[in-house]
């Protein structure tokens, strides 16, 4: 048996020894339908001594454990909150921002092409159709390329290049 085995084990034959049967047992006392022992100061946090021996934590059922725990968790979900708060609204404010300038470089867009028209710059069909800049050329290595496969597009040629007789 461990070091620590050996130190619940006392502990809890102390607490069963000089402790008191509480009057609302823990939830592992209350479930096995044992007597749950705590030791007769009520400000201790100490475990029953069942939950000692085990080496599990001890749940008290007891009125003023439950506030306890309603009450820090309270503050919990309170801090929460508050921070989800603050970042929902930074959130808000950014995509706000954001929005507006998105919209800023819309408009000066638009501006911008309405100058380049005025100028006679940008042709006002081709700025109505995206696809007139979209040009299809041949570089002199494709055209040559070409011209290779083109060569090459009989079998028999093929073959006689390659060596072999047909």
């Amino acid at each position: 048996m461990s070091l620590s085995s050996q130190k619940r084990l006392r502990l809890s034959s102390e607490i069963r020894r000089i402790g008191i049967i509480a009057d609302t047992p823990c939830d592992k006392c209350f479930i096995d339908g044992l007597d749950c022992y705590v030791m007769p100061d009520s400000n201790s946090r100490l475990k029953c001594s069942e939950c000692v021996r085990v080496g599990r934590p001890c749940v008290n059922m007891s009125w003023e454990s439950l506030d306890r725990t309603r009450e820090e968790y309270q503050k919990k979900v309170d801090e929460d909150e508050k921070l989800l708060a603050e970042v929902i609204s930074r959130l808000l404010r950014n995509k706000k921002i954001l929005k507006q300038a998105e919209e800023r470089a819309r408009r000066k867009a638009l501006c911008l092409a309405s100058e380049l028209e005025e100028a006679g710059e940008l042709d006002s069909a081709e700025s109505n159709c995206p696809a007139a800049d979209a040009l299809v050329a041949f570089s002199p290595t494709m055209w040559s390329t070409m011209d290779l496969i083109d060569s090459f597009s009989a079998p028999a040629d093929i073959v006689q290049a390659a060596g072999g007789s047909s």
